[in-house]
């Protein structure tokens, strides 16, 4: 603010909040200079002559300090409400900046390039609530096209001296956008971040004319990234830049939803592409990346797989699917060694960090440029740390860290998790999802205990394997207790796929488990001595919780969900099966709503040899662990498909999953397909 400004301020302060009698006085003190007192007897008597002066000289300065005052006062008050407290910036292409004083007003807002323009086009925003002006922006963007299901990534920056309070206001304008894109139906990806402006950034933000949030997000990917150069990420979007991060995990900004891929080619078409031009089939090579990314000044894909020889990485054109770049090496599977194991890995990552009793996030073992890796992520007093351990020889091969906050109640909070305030370890964690289904550490195989946010609350995500089931849980890391559950059995398993009664979300159904197994087992007309339990599921639907419930008796399969507040059979069908050469497979399928009564046949037989399918098992897993050495077997059964008796099984190696289905007759495989796990 000019001078000028700050003066014209002061005096109208000064003038509406004091009476104006300094004249007033003066014009006495004139009135009396001349007064004339008549001799008396008591003419050489004291005068109060001086007494009234010295009075009028006090009301003067009285005047003149209480009109100092007011002034002053005003002055304080104007710059309290136009003082800057917070530098908001929102960039999508158009690049906008708010400055807002402590009340959360608005005291100016700023196109900072000719897109913003558009989007500020007659909108008066100085005066108003922060949050109006950014559902009146955002609403701009989404009116003008910048903002959309395609276009979905938004980059917020917040500058404040106070750490605190920038990480609160970040929070809740994350929080403000998220509902507004939710109720346009625009899954947003939000990119967030805290700023302590340089000089430097300053420089480059007026060189550019980008905000200085975009010049923190530019310089956080070139600080991981010396491909890149400032001039070539300058004019890109968000969206293009959000690609770039994604792929790249940069760390160093806050993010929550996923960059739409709308307008490009999906990951399985690129992945086709890839592999025709590499002259292999899926079903012998193994995939280990597939992602989205950005280079030579277009979006491509990241395509990386190995077979049994070669080790093969292409770049695919996101929207023509044309090759771009291609490169072999020799297959990670030419070469062997010892895996130190997990312990190891992670007594190697926490010694190099320097930390006692970490909060464990992620555990996985993995295949990057060749060889086995761990992949270990935990958090240690509101640090975040990230390492890649050598699977064989246990050096640390890269290693990340950077604080974090936790995210308030009932916002998304971005991809970091903050560890304070969590009272339950990941092993505690682990023995209650154990205690829950029923097993030792020793019969299962952990695929994932991840401590993540939802809803506001901290929780542990566990997934774990026993030879007959699949297990997953979420755990309250506050409390300890159980927020859901899922398990699904596999091969022949001995009975109902989990115990007690199920919770999602805290809040406990009013049927049990059990009663709604009674239910679908007295409406099939079969008794629980001789059904199975293929599935047993607490889940929401709708708006409501309900079982999803599969289970087999003699030659037929049922599928039921029950209301999990009512214990009402919301729907239902059933499968018969017939044995055709030996083999088990469905005759009939029938299925009704909830208000049917029919009942399917329960199939027939019609001979085939006591052996079974002409391939065993055992020699279906041989076929399946052949192609995926590494890989663990997790799931595994017999079914029929499409008039085909199959083995069906899922793998899983570090974070590589493996589906495949094996023709029982033959051995020939029918799919194989390999996917992975973020």
């Amino acid at each position: 603010m000019k001078n000028h400004e700050i003066k014209y301020w002061l005096n109208q302060a000064a003038e509406h909040s004091a009476p104006d009698v300094l004249d007033s006085i003066l014009s006495r003190c004139e009135e009396e200079k001349g007064w004339n007192t008549s001799m008396s007897e008591n003419a050489f008597q004291p005068k109060p002559a001086p007494r009234k002066k010295n009075f009028r000289r006090t009301a003067l300065a009285l005047a003149a300090c209480l009109l100092l005052a007011v002034g002053i006062g005003g002055a304080f008050g104007y710059q309290n409400y136009f003082a800057v407290d917070s530098v908001v910036a929102f960039d999508v292409n158009p690049s906008i900046e708010l400055k807002v004083n402590r009340q959360e007003k608005v005291i100016s807002a700023e196109a900072l390039n000719s897109d913003a323009s558009k989007i500020l086009f007659g909108m008066e925003l100085k005066g108003t609530d922060l949050n109006v002006a950014v559902n009146a922006i955002v609403g701009s963007m989404l009116t003008n096209g910048y903002l959309d299901d395609i276009a979905n990534s938004i980059l917020i920056s917040v500058e404040n001296g106070d750490a605190a309070r920038a990480e609160e206001l970040q929070r809740q304008l994350v929080q403000e956008i998220n509902g507004i894109l939710g109720s346009s139906n625009v899954d947003a990806s939000i990119m967030s971040q805290t700023l302590s402006v340089s000089e430097e950034n300053e420089q480059l933000a007026q060189q550019y004319g980008i905000s200085t949030g975009k010049v923190a997000l530019i310089q956080e990917i070139l600080a991981q990234n010396s491909e890149y150069t400032f001039d070539t990420l300058a004019p890109l979007s968000i969206r293009e830049l959000n690609i770039i991060a994604q792929a790249r995990e940069i760390t160093g900004v806050d993010s929550s939803g996923a960059v739409s891929t709308k307008g490009y080619i999906s990951e399985s078409e690129a992945q086709e592409a890839a592999l025709a031009d590499a002259g292999v089939d899926a079903a012998s090579v193994t995939v280990q990346k597939l992602v989205l990314d950005w280079d030579d000044g277009r979006v491509v894909y990241d395509v990386e797989f190995y077979d049994s020889q070669k080790t093969y990485e292409y770049e695919v054109d996101a929207t023509s699917g044309q090759i771009v770049k291609k490169e072999t090496e020799a297959s990670p599977l030419l070469s062997s060694g010892d895996l130190i194991g997990l312990d190891a890995a992670r007594s190697a990552a926490v010694s190099d960090a320097g930390v006692s009793s970490p909060t464990i996030l992620k555990e996985t073992l993995d295949r990057d440029d060749g060889r086995n890796i761990y992949e270990i992520e935990f958090i240690s007093n509101n640090v975040r740390y990230e390492y890649d351990i050598d699977a064989s020889t246990g050096a640390v091969l890269t290693k990340k860290s950077w604080d974090v906050f936790a995210p308030a109640s009932g916002s998304s909070g971005g991809t970091s998790a903050g560890a304070s305030g969590t009272a339950v370890t990941g092993d505690q964690a682990k023995q209650t999802a154990l205690s829950d289904a029923g097993l030792s550490s020793g019969e299962v195989t952990f695929g994932k205990v991840e401590l993540d946010w939802d809803d506001g609350r901290q929780k542990y995500e566990i997934e774990f394997y026993s030879s007959t089931g699949k297990y997953e849980y979420d755990i309250d890391a506050s409390t300890g207790a159980i927020l859901s559950k899922e398990s699904e059995s596999f091969g022949q398993p001995s009975g109902g796929a989990s115990n007690g009664s199920g919770t999602t979300g805290g809040t406990a159904s009013a049927v049990t488990e059990q009663q709604a197994k009674n239910t679908a087992l007295t409406d099939a007309g079969v008794s629980a001595s001789s059904a199975t339990f293929l599935k047993t599921k607490l889940e929401y639907d709708d708006g409501r919780q309900k079982y999803d419930l599969e289970f087999v008796s003699g030659n037929t399969k049922y599928e039921y969900d029950i209301d999990a507040s009512t214990g009402a059979i919301l729907s239902k069908s059933s499968e018969g099966y017939a044995t055709v050469g030996g083999v088990t497979g469905p005759s009939s399928v029938t299925s009704s709503p909830a208000a049917s009564s029919s009942q399917p046949s329960a199939g027939q037989t019609t001979g085939g040899n006591s052996n079974g399918a002409a391939i065993t098992e055992e020699q279906a897993r041989s076929l399946a662990q052949a192609k995926a050495p590494n890989a663990t077997i997790v799931k595994f059964e017999y079914d029929w498909d499409d008039g085909i008796p199959t083995y069906e099984g899922e793998m899983r190696e570090g974070r590589l999953e493996y589906e495949f289905e094996i023709d029982a007759r033959n051995g020939n495989f029918l799919k194989w397909e390999s996917e992975y796990d973020d």
